[in-house]
C-alpha cells in the first residue's frame, strides 16, 4: 500500500505542475482549473501526510524543506489565480518542479545517489563508512533499526542471509522494489556489507 501511495503522491505532483503551469499559457483556463486544483491540493496533501506518518526519514531536512516549499507553491498557485497574476503562477511552478526534483533525488542539491556517496568509503572499508552508506541509501525504506518494513521492504536486523555474495549482489542489482546501485565501488560495497553484518 506504501508504494501504490506514494506512485500516486507523484502522479498528484505531475498534475499539479501541469495545472499550475497551464493558466501561465493558456490564461483563460486559470477560473476553469479553480476547483481541480483544490482537489488534487487536497489530495497531495493528504497522500503527503500518510507518507509522512509511514515513512521512516520523514523528518529529515530535505523532506523538511520539501514539505515547507510545497505548501508555500500551493499558496503562491492560489493567489496567482485569484488575481490573474502569471508571476505567482510561475513562483509557484518554479518551486514545485523544486520540490519534485528533491523528491526524487531526496537531495536539496538535486544530486544523484551515485553523487550523495562518491566521497563515503572511497578507500578504505569500515564500518563507519558503511553507516554513512546505509542512512544516505537504504534508511529511507529500511529504518534506522532495519526494521522499518516501508514499501515492503525486507528486515535487516537481524540480517536474514549471512552470505557476503548474496548481500553485494542484492546491493548491487537491487530486489524487487529496492533500486539497484551498480556505481558503488568495491570499498563502498564492502562498508556497507560489513555495517549490516553488524546485526546478524
Amino acid at each position: 500500500m506504501d508504494t501504490g501511495i506514494l506512485h500516486t503522491h507523484h502522479l498528484l505532483a505531475v498534475l499539479l505542475l501541469v495545472l499550475v503551469g497551464a493558466p501561465v499559457v493558456f490564461r483563460q483556463w486559470a477560473q476553469r482549473l479553480r476547483k481541480v486544483h483544490m482537489v488534487l491540493d487536497s489530495l497531495l496533501l493528504l497522500t503527503g501526510l500518510y507518507l509522512l506518518l509511514k515513512a521512516p526519514n520523514a523528518w529529515d531536512t530535505p523532506y523538511i524543506v520539501k514539505y515547507v516549499l510545497t505548501l508555500v507553491a500551493i499558496g503562491l498557485a492560489l493567489i496567482g489565480s485569484r488575481r490573474q497574476d502569471k508571476r505567482f503562477s510561475i513562483a509557484a511552478f518554479l518551486l514545485l518542479a523544486y520540490v519534485y526534483g528533491v523528491s526524487l533525488q531526496r537531495d536539496l542539491r538535486l544530486r544523484s545517489p551515485q553523487k550523495q556517496v562518491e566521497h563515503i568509503a572511497f578507500q578504505t572499508a569500515s564500518v563507519a563508512e558503511g553507516e554513512k552508506l546505509y542512512q544516505t541509501l537504504c534508511q529511507r525504506c529500511h529504518g534506522a533499526d532495519g526494521r522499518a518494513h516501508y514499501r515492503k521492504s525486507a528486515t535487516l536486523h537481524p540480517i536474514q542471509n549471512p552470505d557476503t555474495n548474496y548481500w553485494r549482489a542484492v546491493i548491487l542489482a537491487g530486489r524487487g522494489v529496492m533500486p539497484a546501485h551498480p556505481y558503488l565501488s568495491e570499498s563502498q560495497l564492502a562498508s556497507l556489507v560489513a555495517y549490516l553484518r553488524q546485526w546478524q
